[in-house]
Formats: structure tokens, C-alpha cells, sequence
């Protein structure tokens, strides 16, 4: 997890690092690095979860495989209520409202990057940044309460085969 880390710090530096007026190259990569944050803590629980240690080099090669498209999918598909039949069979119970927060919130982070770094158009400030530092942080808060648990592996797989899930 420490890419993760360090991207949420990374994040949380840009915002603030201009003490009078931030400049919009900073705000828009600390939007862009609050989603990586997530995007990379998901990855790298997924593959901790998923693919063994031996041999070097397999976790990373996995890693790469993820696509941020299915990723926002699945996301999208946890954050639906009713929850889609695919996942009934394996979450019976429901999702809980963490899990519920993770998914939702990755896609909102997602698309706060598309705008961060594709809409030159598009102008930030400070406490834009800000939020979506603290919305990645509540990201990272709500994991480490659900990380342990049946959902967060149903979760975290559904990610990695996300666009086979169905079959």
C-alpha cells in the first residue's frame, strides 16, 4: 500500500503547497493523485488478496492488468440498490455502507480526474482539492474498517474480473 500512501500524500501536498494562490498545474495533479491514491489501494488489495508472492514479478504484472473502465463499473454495480443479481449469490446480506461509500466515491474521484486532467477549460480552487484529498482519505478511513471482511473479497475480486463477472 505504500504507492497508495504516498499518492494521497502527494495529493494533499499539491493542494496546499502554494501559500497565496495554488496554481491550477497543482490543484488539477493533486485531483489527479487523490484518485491514483484509491485507484492503486484497490489494486494492490486485490492483488494481496488474489495472487500469490512466488514467483517476483507475478503481483506486479497482475497489477497492471486492472482497467480503470471496469473498475468503475463494478463500482457503479455495488453502488446500485437493489444490489444486481450477479452479487446476491455472494452477498446475501447486502453491502455495507462502507463498502457502499468506497464504490461510490471511487467514481466520483474518477471523474473528478477526467475533468482534472482533460477539461483545460475547467477551474479549481483550493477547497476543491482539498475535498476530494479529504474524500480519498475517507476512501482509505472506510477500507481499513471493511478490508478484512467476505464483501471486501467478493469486492475486490469483482475488480479484477469485473468484466467476465457475469459469465
Amino acid at each position: 500500500m505504500a504507492l497508495a500512501d504516498d499518492l494521497l500524500s502527494q495529493a494533499h501536498a499539491l493542494a496546499i503547497f502554494d501559500p497565496d494562490i495554488p496554481t491550477q498545474a497543482n490543484l488539477r495533479r493533486s485531483i489527479s493523485s487523490s484518485y491514483y491514491a484509491v485507484f492503486h489501494l484497490l489494486i494492490s488489495e486485490s492483488v494481496q488478496l488474489l495472487v500469490p508472492a512466488q514467483p517476483r514479478g507475478l503481483a506486479s504484472r497482475v497489477g497492471r492488468a486492472f482497467a480503470h473502465a471496469d473498475m468503475s463499473k463494478v463500482c457503479k454495480q455495488v453502488s446500485q440498490r437493489p444490489l444486481p443479481d450477479v452479487f446476491v449469490p455472494l452477498l446475501n446480506k447486502g453491502i455495507s455502507e462502507q463498502l457502499r461509500s468506497v464504490a461510490e466515491t471511487f467514481s466520483t474521484l474518477q471523474q473528478a480526474r477526467h475533468v482534472a486532467d482533460y477539461d483545460i477549460s475547467a477551474v479549481f480552487l483550493r477547497e476543491d482539492a482539498l475535498s476530494i484529498v479529504a474524500d480519498a482519505r475517507f476512501v482509505f478511513t472506510d477500507w481499513n474498517l471493511i478490508r478484512n471482511t467476505e464483501e471486501a473479497n467478493v469486492f475486490l475480486t469483482a475488480l479484477a474480473f469485473g468484466a467476465r463477472w457475469a459469465k
